[in-house]
């Protein structure tokens, strides 16, 4: 007689469907179909409770194929997402590690990384971890000694956030809260032009014209070869003159264009 499995509690479908539909995102994955992994995940998340782990698998196997678009920033959100339903999930740690890297957040990849490499998985991805933590360590400390010596990783973690939570306010249009983000980043450690560089756009489109010009000046004087705040400091007269047009503004996601040859991992694989 066969066994029938028992539906777990609060899921919408059974377990074998479920899982079916997990494999079948997999294999999309090795497919290179990554919109397809995405939407068969998405089903996955329509009949699981979001505090059940097998939510959190799925929004890890979304970023995945977010990342392997290099869609890093969607991966970051949503593997952030899955950490919190599932925090001692090595693999869930390891490929945020790796997205956090490629969305300029050095401290949290620092952080991810490191706390994986204390857990349980293959040994595929124990290399992996051992080729990659150096590298990272390196790239964070670095950051770190820019701020001062009394700067600590959390501080990093946080500031970087600071910026990245900028960036996603200004692509909303969400001005003045953008504005508030990137001040309290330079802050927390004035030592890089793209936190200032973006200041200037956020006033300009509030028609702040002269502290635009302080900003773009002062991302100037970290880095006088800093074109974006160079360009936007030659065409601040145009603005002047045409406070009611507005520039176009456009996030450009980092490493979105480099081969960067980072394979991303799950239990299993």
């Amino acid at each position: 007689m066969t066994k029938i499995q028992k539906q777990p509690k609060g899921w919408l479908i059974g377990r074998r469907q479920v899982d079916d539909m997990l494999a079948k995102a997999t294999s999309q994955l090795a497919a290179e179909d990554h919109d397809g992994a995405v939407r068969t995940c998405k089903r996955v998340l329509q009949y699981v409770p979001k505090t059940d782990k097998v939510y959190a698998e799925a929004l890890g196997v979304i970023g995945m194929a977010y990342a392997l678009q290099k869609k890093f920033e969607d991966s970051y959100q949503t593997l952030s997402e899955a950490i919190k339903i599932d925090p001692d999930d090595a693999y869930l740690l390891f490929n945020r590690g790796l997205s956090a890297l490629y969305t300029s957040r050095s401290g949290q990849s620092l952080q991810d990384i490191e706390r994986a490499s204390l857990m349980k998985k293959d040994s595929v991805v124990e290399k992996e971890i051992r080729d990659r933590i150096d590298f990272v360590r390196k790239i964070a400390l670095s950051e770190i000694r820019m701020r001062g010596k009394d700067f600590t990783l959390d501080q990093l973690i946080e500031q970087q956030e600071l910026f990245q939570r900028g960036n996603r306010l200004s692509g909303q249009g969400k001005w003045q809260e953008s504005e508030a983000a990137f001040r309290k980043s330079i802050e927390m450690g004035d030592c890089l032009p793209q936190p200032w560089g973006n200041l200037g756009i956020c006033l300009v489109m509030q028609n702040r014209f002269d502290e635009a010009e302080d900003a773009y000046r002062h991302a100037l004087k970290i880095d006088p070869k800093y074109k974006l705040a160079k360009e936007n400091l030659e065409s601040l007269d145009y603005w002047r003159e045409h406070p009611d047009e507005k520039p176009g503004y456009k996030i450009t996601a980092p490493f979105q264009d480099a081969k960067t040859g980072v394979k991303f991992y799950h239990e299993g694989e």
